[in-house]
Formats: C-alpha cells, sequence, structure tokens
C-alpha cells in the first residue's frame, strides 16, 4: 500500500473543477503518467479513494505516486491537446502500458482530392494524422466543430461529381453549413487551402487562425475580390464564435519564466516576470 495516500488525498482539496491535465509523479520526481479530466479534482480523488476498485495496472501504478502536479485548463479540448502533447515529450511509463486499456483516438485527414477531416479509432496510413488522443468524444466533437466552422463537406459523396444527381447540393449547403463541393464550384487547389486553414486551427488554435485570415481578407479587399473578402469574413465569424480563448495555468510555476508585454502606437514595453 502507498504510505504517501493520506497526503495525495488532502492534497485534492486543493484541486480546482475546472478541466486540466495532470501529472502523477514517483519518489524521484519522474513522470509515469499523464491524465486529462474535464473535472480535474473528482479525477484525481478517483485515484486516492480508499474504496477505489481499480484494475492491477492502474493499481500498480497509484502504489508508485508519490505526488502529482496539474495543469487548469478552460476547455477539455484544450486539456485533451495538452495531455497529447506532454505525453509525447515525457513518455511516462504507465501512460504506455495503460495504452491498450484506454484506446487512443486520432484526427485524419484522408489522402484524396478534395480530402475528408475525420475523427478514427486507429492511426490510419496515409493523409495526415494528429494524435493520439484519449477521449473519444473531444476528438468527435473537434471533427464535428472544425468540419462546421469551416463548411467541410461530411457526406458520403465522391468529389469531383460525375452525375447530375450527385452535383445537387444537400441541405447543409442551403443552410450555410457546407460550401458545396458537389456544385463543381470549388477547385481543387482552393479546397485544399481551406483544409490547410482547417488544420492551422486544430494546432495552433483560433487567434493565429483568425490573424492569417484577417491578412488574406484585406488582401482580398485591396486586389478588388469582395466575394473572396465575403468568404473569408464569414470564415473569421465562424471561426470566432466556435472558440474560446485560452488560457492555461500551472501551479507549478517556481521554474517558469512569464513574459508579459503591452503596446500603444508609441511603443512596446516586454518584461519578464
Amino acid at each position: 500500500m502507498n504510505e504517501r495516500l493520506p497526503y495525495l488525498r488532502e492534497k485534492t482539496n486543493r484541486l480546482s473543477t475546472f478541466p486540466g491535465v495532470y501529472k502523477m509523479k514517483n519518489e524521484a520526481g519522474e513522470i509515469i503518467y499523464i491524465g486529462k479530466a474535464k473535472n480535474l479534482k473528482n479525477r484525481v480523488t478517483s485515484y486516492f479513494r480508499q474504496s477505489a476498485d481499480h484494475t492491477p495496472k492502474v493499481a500498480k501504478m497509484v502504489e508508485n505516486v508519490f505526488d502529482y502536479d496539474f495543469i487548469v485548463t478552460d476547455t477539455e479540448y484544450e486539456a485533451l491537446v495538452l495531455e497529447c502533447s506532454l505525453i509525447k515529450q515525457h513518455k511516462p511509463k504507465y501512460n504506455i502500458l495503460l495504452k491498450d486499456d484506454k484506446g487512443y483516438h486520432y484526427i485524419h485527414v484522408s489522402d484524396e482530392l478534395y480530402p475528408r477531416i475525420t475523427a478514427e479509432k486507429r492511426n490510419i496510413e496515409g493523409g495526415i494524422t494528429l494524435g493520439p488522443y484519449t477521449s473519444s468524444g473531444v476528438t468527435k466533437q473537434t471533427v464535428a466543430e472544425v468540419n462546421k466552422v469551416f463548411m467541410l463537406p461530411v457526406c458520403h459523396k465522391k468529389f469531383p461529381c460525375t452525375t447530375t444527381a450527385n452535383k445537387r447540393p444537400c441541405l447543409n449547403y442551403h443552410i450555410k453549413q457546407c460550401m458545396g463541393v458537389c456544385t463543381g464550384k470549388i477547385s481543387a487547389d482552393n479546397y485544399r487551402e481551406i483544409i490547410d486553414e482547417a488544420l492551422n486551427y486544430i494546432k495552433t488554435g483560433s487567434r493565429e487562425s483568425v490573424e492569417k485570415l484577417q491578412a488574406e481578407m484585406e488582401q482580398a479587399a485591396e486586389n478588388l475580390e469582395f466575394e473572396k473578402a465575403a468568404v473569408l469574413r464569414d470564415r473569421i465569424n465562424n471561426i470566432t464564435r466556435a472558440s474560446q480563448t485560452q488560457k492555461i495555468f500551472d501551479p507549478d510555476i517556481d521554474n517558469t519564466d512569464i513574459i508579459a508585454s503591452v503596446g500603444d502606437p508609441d511603443g512596446t514595453c516586454v518584461s519578464v516576470i
């Protein structure tokens, strides 16, 4: 039995109920397991309850926990992405051992003339794969959001469409939730640019995506390409509505440099806190 359990249980009283990532450490300070939670307090507490009914592998991990850190995020998706990044960075022992029990999930961009973005249960060869992620629900939710924001097709039509029936747009097109690739009005090159924007949105978040699209919209307006500028404006609005500002708080902040900046037309001040 882990002699540190009383301390570990007491520490859970200080946990946030927000989403986030937790890092289990052994006595040597090594990270042995990384997980994410919709509610940090509930999830971490569940490991150290006296009545906890763990699988043998999880029980073995808990026996080796000496302490833990946590990082608070605004959303469950932020926690999912951060968890994935930290697992790749640290390669914790028990994340590898528990992989088969949990099951990992991926975001896949197919290798087609008009690629699709889908949520998958395995790493598919060909195309582009993001992940692995540990939450099926959040992965599917992210894919659904991206397809909606960028008005990507979610039907089963093969593009480019060759028959009159397949060229007839569906309801999603008429309610402005699909760009209507089936109509033949979207070139493969233009579609690929949109897919790249969608990937950038998944990888970097809304801020960089909006900045890039804003610059493209302004350039289109300068070139008197008002229809293109309007499409980009709508895409910016979709991203803004769908996204939330990312803020990550790490209580283990002793060895962290924080850079703050503020600027006005006369100059910019940068400070290391």
